[in-house]
């Protein structure tokens, strides 16, 4: 039942799930922002950056982006990762 991710290449990998981004996952997961806003606010990043992350990480399946009146809600879907090379 686990999810798998597959990376292209280890680049990829390490941009994706870099020292900062899986922070940023934890982040979510314990404070269940209600908006990439909200988010940018708790963590000090810029909310175009931010959200061009989100939606790398979304495109993975790292993370959901739901769509609740005219806000996007980012909600980690995993935070744990193993690796398999």
């Amino acid at each position: 039942d686990e999810p798998k991710v597959w990376f292209t290449s280890m680049k990829s990998l390490a941009e994706v799930l870099s020292d900062d981004n899986r922070a940023l996952l934890r982040v979510m997961e314990e404070t269940r922002p209600a908006s990439i806003s909200v988010l940018a606010r708790t963590t000090g990043r810029k909310p175009g950056n931010l959200s061009r992350t989100l939606k790398t990480m979304s495109r993975y399946g790292i993370v959901d982006l739901k769509r609740e009146r005219n806000l996007v809600r980012p909600i980690a879907r995993v935070t744990e990762f193993k690796i398999l090379a």
